[in-house]
């Protein structure tokens, strides 16, 4: 496999072109707004082109005329990839792929309606501000001001992001609560994702952003909105409909992970089916123990979730322990104090 230099990128744009039509990511990526690297099996006429941004990778092509670049696919995609693949890659997996434990996670894929009515807003409680994501924010200096910093990774540069992205974010008591913005541009497109703190959900602030977010992207010329989420993210998809997108289509990536964002967005049957399959990949791929010990969490079984935690741990894991105090899985669990000692075992590996 060929790793490309930004000038050559249009030698994968023909074999990329079905799957940029959902994924954005890949058209910013290949349009040089936002990070990433993309391969080709050979500079001239490729068979096989694999792009990635962050922990997303790409795959596209034609399998059976590339049967000589499975082994380099197999080096090159990690085993803790979000990995989307053309539907023709979907039973060859296991040829170009290290992880044989991952399971396809249902996506949906939302977007503005053809014809638009106007988009919904949302009225903000009493003490709360909607305020622009640009410079004069970044001057302001707000609290939690990473939860805008954080958003420019990824992107060619700050002045990139200052000058594509576009996004809102609310202010409370001089804290930044919730936010949305475009995590990429290209052309007319863009894709917007929304957060807000767990403290300050069900307040309707994340719709009230993400209405002024759409509004705002309409408005700069921008208006084929696309916001992907979890099959399993009703509060993302409420707040998508409740500003009145609409759904667009659902695909299928494949990851390690749980396919869930917020507790409650998987039932317990479900939640102590992943324990025992995260379990199983754990005797294999070590960082299985990561996902395992939230799916139990969830599960509400505290014995096991701490267990898979130790041998995670005692496994030699090479992750940060912040990684395990900021999993949303398993923040029922952050204040028990086995919990606080292993992941104070984890820091002293993390800091040797």
């Amino acid at each position: 496999m060929f790793l490309l230099e930004q000038a050559a990128y249009p030698a994968a744009q023909s074999l990329l072109k079905d799957l940029s039509s959902t994924h954005v990511a890949i058209a910013a990526v290949l349009d040089g707004i936002i990070e990433g690297e993309v391969w080709v099996d050979r500079p001239v006429e490729p068979r096989v082109a694999l792009l990635a941004n962050g922990d997303a990778y790409y795959l596209a092509g034609v399998p059976d005329e590339a049967a000589d670049s499975f082994a380099e696919l197999k080096e090159l995609i990690p085993d803790w990839a979000y990995f989307f693949v053309e539907d023709r890659w979907s039973d060859r997996l296991g040829d170009i792929w290290s992880n044989g434990f991952a399971r396809p996670h249902p996506r949906v894929r939302m977007g503005l309606p053809g014809v638009r009515h106007g988009l919904t807003a949302t009225a903000l409680p009493d003490g709360f501000r909607l305020v622009q994501i640009d410079q004069s924010l970044l001057d302001l200096g707000p609290g939690d001001i990473e939860t805008v910093t954080y958003l420019m990774e990824g992107w060619a540069s700050p002045e990139v992001f200052l000058e594509n992205a576009i996004g809102f974010c609310v202010l409370h008591d001089g804290s930044i609560v919730s936010h949305c913005a475009t995590d990429s541009v290209s052309g007319t497109r863009c894709e917007v994702g929304v957060g807000t703190e767990p403290a300050y959900r069900r307040l309707g602030l994340g719709k009230a952003a993400a209405a002024a977010t759409i509004a705002e992207c309409v408005k700069r010329g921008r208006p084929d909105i696309e916001w992907h989420t979890h099959a399993s993210n009703k509060g993302s998809m409420a707040i998508a409909r409740g500003i009145g997108l609409i759904e667009r289509d659902r695909h299928v990536a494949y990851s390690g992970n749980l396919p869930a964002e917020n507790v409650g967005d998987l039932d317990l049957d479900t939640c102590r089916e992943w324990g025992l399959h995260l379990e199983r990949a754990s005797d294999h791929i070590n960082w299985y123990r990561f996902h395992a010990t939230g799916a139990w969490t969830l599960a509400g079984d505290r014995t096991r979730a701490l267990a898979n935690l130790r041998q995670l741990v005692d496994g030699g894991w090479e992750g940060e322990a912040e990684w395990l105090e900021g999993y949303w899985a398993v923040q029922s669990l952050v204040d028990d104090p086995e919990f606080k000692a292993i992941v104070a075992k984890q820091r002293a590996v993390n800091e040797a």
